[in-house]
């Protein structure tokens, strides 16, 4: 059942991701993307609920559901905002990102073996939502960095093609991503406090400088910096964009290259 549910929420993502992008030249695709979107997340909430029933616990433990939980959260968030919150069009360069994203992710090995007890803390499960919800408002940071300088270059190519008529103004993309990396720096930080809360009951130290958590310490660090170079430096516009888009590979390197070549205190089943 699990891998029919999984196969289901891959096809409904890939057709969101192709229909969003049809929806940028014909709006009339967008409800069919919108269906395929809805039946993808459907099935996998089904899945990730069946992963937290076998096992009795969070079910974004591994490598490969924390990845799952991650889109699911990042869909789940653009289902709410998807009329009032976000502009039109943000599908059509969000889906694609997602749907790769879920589509790498089933190359990974899935959980196997008994969970832990030191792994069915409360604590742990705070932190694996603050971090993922963290990661999410920088995804969207990024897919705002992209759309702006998509827009940005067919204005200084002074040919308005599609991307000048369909995406918002150029200073709501950029104030868009901006908010999103000022919510997203804080959930992060409240993430690895409450991270290392659970590590001193877990392991008996706050911090045990792996690559995982210095990793995180660096990606953190990099936003913040991208908020002071916002706030003091003057920076808006194309050099905003490029560097959310830019920490965004922060992001991407801490979830794979991180977890896959280095092993620590963080490994399970990965």
């Amino acid at each position: 059942m699990g891998a029919v549910l999984i196969s289901v929420a891959l096809l409904g993502y890939f057709a969101a991701s192709v229909l969003y992008v049809a929806g940028l030249y014909d709006r009339q695709w967008e409800k069919w993307a919108n269906i395929g979107m809805l039946a993808g997340f459907a099935s996998q909430t089904a899945w990730l609920i069946g992963v937290s029933w076998t096992t009795r616990a969070f079910p974004a433990l591994t490598l490969y559901e924390w990845v799952a939980f991650f889109v699911w959260l990042t869909v789940g968030l653009y289902v709410i905002g998807w009329r009032r919150l976000f502009p039109r069009h943000v599908g059509g360069f969000l889906f694609p990102i997602l749907f790769v994203v879920w589509l790498l992710s089933q190359t990974l090995s899935q959980r196997v073996g008994t969970v832990p007890a030191s792994l069915t803390a409360p604590w742990l499960g705070v932190h694996i939502v603050l971090a993922t919800a963290g990661y999410v408002a920088f995804l969207f940071s990024a897919v705002f960095g992209i759309m702006y300088i998509e827009k940005e270059r067919e204005l200084k190519e002074k040919r308005a093609r599609l991307f000048y008529y369909q995406l918002p103004p150029l200073d709501l993309m950029d104030v868009y991503g901006a908010r999103l990396i000022m919510v997203g720096v804080p959930l992060l930080a409240a993430a690895m406090v409450m991270g290392a809360v659970w590590a001193k009951t877990a392991w008996g130290s706050y911090w045990s400088w792996n690559a995982k958590e210095l990793w995180s310490l660096i990606t953190l660090a990099v936003y913040l910096g991208y908020l002071l170079a916002r706030w003091f430096g003057g920076w808006r516009g194309h050099r905003a964009a490029v560097l959310a888009m830019s920490a965004f590979l922060l992001v991407l390197v801490n979830i794979f290259a991180v977890n896959l070549l280095f092993h620590g205190v963080h490994d399970y089943n990965f």
